[in-house]
């Protein structure tokens, strides 16, 4: 199922192949911003064998229908990759819950891509995908993250101490979920 969506700047589509180059570009010029925010790499790992794992793990997710990542490639310039979307550890049965992921581009901080994209992302969760539930953990002193939980509408759920190891150490995290009965779609 492609499940590729187009919000009024963005088209959200699965990664491929011959978005290397482009993903390349993004993760190198956002190295220091995203290195806060996100489990650090094994030893050795380039932005190559980044970008092949995260294609070959999305491609499965998706037909494991255990997780959805997309890319965001603004219309305008369809040769650039501003963000990474994602809805991950799809639980099916009885929880019908996911666990909501984002990052913008360092090129791209500030122009309202990840709430365009996430609350696109929620359409998809609770439309086609049939989810319930959908959370999302931020670290307390990620502030933009912060925002986009709470322009998405999410809700805050709880604190989590020492919950996931980010960039090496233990970090606690601020808990939000959104549920369907609370989602209205876009437009």
């Amino acid at each position: 199922m492609d499940q590729t969506v187009q919000t009024d700047r963005l088209v959200l589509r699965p990664l491929q192949d011959e978005d290397e180059t482009p993903w390349i570009r993004m993760e190198e010029a956002s190295d220091a911003l995203f290195r806060p925010w996100m489990p650090r790499l094994e030893e050795g790992t380039t932005w190559r064998d980044l970008f092949l794992h995260t294609l070959s793990h999305a491609s499965r997710a998706e037909a494991e229908d255990t997780g959805l990542v997309r890319i965001a490639v603004p219309i305008a310039s369809p040769d650039e990759i501003v963000g990474v979307f994602s809805l991950s550890q799809i639980f099916r049965r009885a929880f019908q819950n996911a666990y909501a992921g984002w990052r913008v581009s360092a090129l791209h901080q500030g122009e309202g891509f990840a709430t365009e994209s996430m609350r696109a992302m929620l359409d998809l969760a609770f439309g086609s995908l049939g989810l319930h539930r959908v959370q999302a953990n931020v670290i307390p002193t990620n502030h933009a993250s912060l925002r986009v939980a709470h322009k998405i509408g999410m809700r805050r759920e709880g604190y989590a101490e020492r919950y996931l190891q980010i960039d090496g150490t233990w970090q606690d995290h601020v808990m939000f979920a959104r549920t369907s009965d609370e989602h209205r779609p876009r437009g």
